[in-house]
């Protein structure tokens, strides 16, 4: 595969899928991907956690394709020999099952769009250890712990409460971003059988939970890396290397994504000026005025529309 043919690879299944089931397109999709060369599978981590800026929030599109990022998550955990499987069930229930050794991992596998309104999502929303807890509790003495796996063109630029939870022992929870996981995959000759397991091993790792405040986000990434280092026995030169060379790939897709947005915008712009001008004068004139109309109306409506709706008593 391409790097480029990855960049909108699940994208383009999504698209050429969505009229059909979710979990049979899912099914499918893992089919396609589970053969797949190990590089191909790298590429995919590092470009495909991001939905389309352009699907709409809540569709059916934004739905399939969060799921396919699952099922690549769940493919990711197989070639390290996990068992590993994306759970159909929603409400409730983990992302990804994952299992080595008769322990038993919880997986929140995120997506997030280029375009969201901030910078790092709401930690709330990133992370539940409660959510983890009742998970992992399914699975009584086989449970080992959560991970949370996202892009880390979103994580949050300094300290943050996130940190805190993901350093907690008695629920450890490991965050891994996709990159993270494109270099474990990169090097998984290097791994022992359960060595990767070792990351949860938080009484070693995080025998005191990080506090917010204290520069958390250096200490957890420290500590996390000091780990990934003995795991997969590489030195922290060819680590920060590997991890150099993935953003820079990254932000070579994030830098192509813009121009297909630009490009996008134009076309948009040039198709618009080119209907507008078949248009009669006085309906554009009409057009427009509704428009204005609309717009500087829409207040005002929406206010009126509350207040009958929420404070006349009905009458007969």
């Amino acid at each position: 595969m391409d790097v480029k043919q990855a960049y909108y690879y699940i994208k383009n299944f999504v698209d050429k899928n969505n009229n059909k089931n979710t979990d049979i397109v899912a099914s499918e999709f893992e089919a396609t991907i589970k053969n797949l060369p190990d590089e191909d599978i790298i590429y995919l981590l590092l470009f495909s956690g991001f939905i389309p800026d352009l699907y709409l929030a809540d569709s059916s599109d934004e739905t399939l394709y969060s799921k396919l990022v699952e099922v690549l998550v769940c493919v990711w955990a197989q070639k390290l020999n996990f068992e590993s499987k994306y759970v159909k069930q929603k409400a409730s229930y983990e992302d990804v099952y994952l299992e080595k050794n008769n322990k038993v991992i919880v997986c929140d596998a995120k997506s997030f769009r280029l375009g969201r309104s901030q910078k790092a999502p709401n930690v709330k929303d990133f992370i539940k250890l409660e959510d983890i807890r009742k998970w992992l509790n399914r699975y009584g003495t086989k449970k080992l712990g959560g991970l949370v796996t996202y892009p880390d063109t979103h994580e949050w630029t300094a300290d943050s409460d996130t940190y805190q939870y993901c350093s907690t022992k008695e629920i450890p929870t490991v965050m891994l971003p996709y990159k993270y996981m494109a270099l474990i995959l990169f090097f998984k000759e290097k791994l022992k059988y359960n060595d990767i397991l070792s990351l949860w091993d938080y009484d070693t790792i995080f025998p005191n939970k990080l506090k917010k405040g204290e520069r958390n986000k250096e200490k957890y990434w420290a500590a996390i890396n000091s780990k990934i280092l003995k795991i997969l026995n590489i030195s922290k030169e060819v680590l920060y290397n590997h991890l150099s060379n993935y953003d820079k790939e990254i932000q070579k897709f994030i830098q192509c994504h813009i121009k297909n947005l630009e490009k996008l915008k134009i076309e948009k712009e040039n198709s618009i000026r080119k209907s507008i001008s078949k248009i009669p004068f006085e309906e554009i004139i009409k057009q427009y005025t509704e428009y204005k109309i609309s717009i500087e109306t829409k207040q005002i409506n929406d206010t009126v529309k509350r207040i009958r709706d929420f404070r006349l008593t009905p009458t007969d």
